[in-house]
């Protein structure tokens, strides 16, 4: 059985990242920051350099970032501030 995960991050998504490929053993596959994306223009300059996306795996598991869209209280998956 695979699990994929989805994680919610208080503004620290790289670091929760790199503490988990450290402590789990897991690996990151993939990172995007928001300016990275195909439209940066409307990215508020505060956040061009916080992930916009990351996913790692792990064993048999997977993981990714859950937050918020840019200026939304509802939640989208795999968006971290």
């Amino acid at each position: 059985m695979q699990l994929h995960t989805y994680l919610n991050s208080g503004g620290n998504c790289e670091q929760a990242f790199r503490f988990y490929e450290e402590h789990l053993g897991g690996k990151i596959t993939m990172m995007m920051r928001h300016g990275e994306q195909p439209d940066p223009e409307g990215v508020p300059p505060e956040l061009k350099d916080k992930v916009l996306h990351a996913s790692a795996s792990g064993g048999r598991s997977s993981w990714a970032p859950m937050s918020r869209r840019i200026g939304s209280s509802r939640s989208a998956a795999r968006i971290c501030r």
